[in-house]
């Protein structure tokens, strides 16, 4: 027969901020937008030239759903904004 074990509600509190991590994907970091823009609209960081950033950062909210495929789409749309500035 298996007894259960009474953890102080602390401990329990200390264990998850020392060992947990989050399972989301961060979005948002250099995100684009109105407010405090970081990004152009083709990606380019502002103040350092030839840079782009093409991953989910550069999302200005986080989608419901998993970022993976958002994150692709911002990836390909990147590609052609690249590809068309070679031109």
């Amino acid at each position: 027969m298996k007894h259960a074990v009474t953890v102080a509600p602390g401990k329990i509190a200390a264990f998850i901020c020392s060992e947990g991590w989050g399972i989301w994907q961060p979005v948002g970091t250099c995100r684009m937008g109105q407010d405090r823009l970081r990004l152009d609209p083709e990606l380019m960081v502002h103040g350092i030239q030839g840079l782009r950033v093409a991953d989910a950062s550069v999302m200005p909210l986080i989608t419901s759903g998993n970022t993976n495929a958002p994150t692709i789409m911002i990836g390909e749309k990147a590609a052609e904004m690249v590809k068309r500035s070679w031109r």
